[in-house]
């Protein structure tokens, strides 16, 4: 029973990957309709949203300007200056944190950048909403210095 169990969750996670793939499906309920279309039967809202936080799936907008699940591979770290600056609105901090403002959808993008870079940056830690990433500075005592080279970085 345990393999049929594991296998029905295989095809399950397969197709579920697919979709997601489509970049078309903005809400939980489309996605649980297209998964009964493939013979997926009985997907509450909770089985769906547990989907989405195990395949680490985030709203973007997609090429059609429409707020979409997509997978991380999917998302793109901007490979220009250019790109940056059209995303990253502010960077600031309160003494404790720093707050890296961007357009609708772009914080997660620019999150998982600066997380790639981690210490050697000052930065401990990365939080990603939609459009505000808060980052844990390494230093506190040094936060000038790293909000400064953030800033640096993004060309803002």
């Amino acid at each position: 029973m345990t393999s049929i169990r594991k296998k029905n969750e295989a095809e399950l996670i397969t197709a579920f990957k697919t979709l997601l793939k489509e970049q078309c499906y903005g809400s939980q309920g489309q996605l649980a309709a297209a998964l009964a279309e493939q013979g997926f039967k009985n997907m509450s809202q909770a089985k769906i949203s547990r989907l989405l936080s195990k395949l680490g799936a985030v709203k973007m907008r997609n090429a059609s300007s429409q707020v979409v699940y997509i997978l991380p591979d999917e998302l793109a770290i901007p490979k220009s200056r250019q790109a940056i600056q059209s995303v990253v609105a502010s960077v600031k901090h309160n003494n404790m944190q720093i707050i890296v403002k961007t357009g609708i959808g772009g914080a997660p993008l620019i999150s998982r950048m600066l997380d790639s870079m981690g210490e050697s940056a000052g930065i401990l830690g990365t939080l990603a909403g939609d459009d505000t990433i808060f980052i844990a500075p390494m230093d506190v005592s040094r936060i000038d210095q790293t909000t400064e080279d953030i800033k640096r970085l993004l060309d803002v």
